[in-house]
């Protein structure tokens, strides 16, 4: 895919989601390119998470109350959240009659994954000459992440509501989280709370 190609989907996915999901399909990508894929987008994440922190010490020292995991650890958390959100795109949105299936849910994953990265780079440039330009625009970005993401699921499944969509990517997510938040754990990734100080 040429960046021209990557241009012309982005503005589809703003303007028309479900254009942009069956553009995404017609690449008919074969299943070992997704992967690859989901490993490059989840590589260039955690570089670029490494980048933020370096640049917004805030980050690091619990100025903004972010937990920051190292690099690698960041990889093997993104990577099983994005494969577990997928499978439950397709699983859940199947069981109510979507026609939706899990490679076409991961590679939608994927490409959400990418817009989002690539909004945090423009807003990592931005804070660094307009701060506050670059909280909004995390901000606007986030929520329109939320808003590509039910509209694409309603397209990948055929659904018709995409209140019930959300609602649906809410669960989602709440399972998404508490997945990680227990592998985080069990492999000792979730980071120490500092130890009270006895007065």
């Amino acid at each position: 895919m040429r960046l021209n190609d990557l241009l012309i989907l982005t503005q589809n996915s703003v303007r028309n989601p479900a254009l942009a999901v069956r553009q995404l399909q017609s690449l008919d990508l074969p299943m070992q390119a997704r992967w690859m894929a989901l490993l490059v987008v989840v590589a260039l994440s955690a570089i670029l998470g490494t980048l933020a922190v370096r640049l917004f010490p805030a980050l690091a020292d619990g100025g903004l109350s972010i937990p920051v995991l190292s690099p690698m650890a960041r990889v093997a958390l993104q990577t099983a959240g994005m494969v577990l959100t997928a499978w439950l795109i397709a699983t859940v949105g199947r069981s109510f009659g979507g026609v939706g299936d899990f490679p076409d849910a991961l590679l939608i994953v994927i490409w959400l994954e990418f817009l989002l990265m690539s909004a945090q780079a423009a807003q990592i440039v931005l804070m660094l000459v307009f701060p506050f330009l670059g909280s909004i625009l995390g901000i606007v970005a986030l929520v329109l992440v939320v808003w590509l993401s039910v509209q694409m699921i309603k397209a990948l499944h055929g659904f018709s509501s995409a209140a019930l969509v959300f609602l649906g990517l809410l669960g989602a997510t709440l399972v998404t989280l508490i997945f990680l938040t227990v592998m985080a754990g069990a492999l000792g990734l979730m980071p120490e709370l500092p130890a009270e100080v006895s007065p």
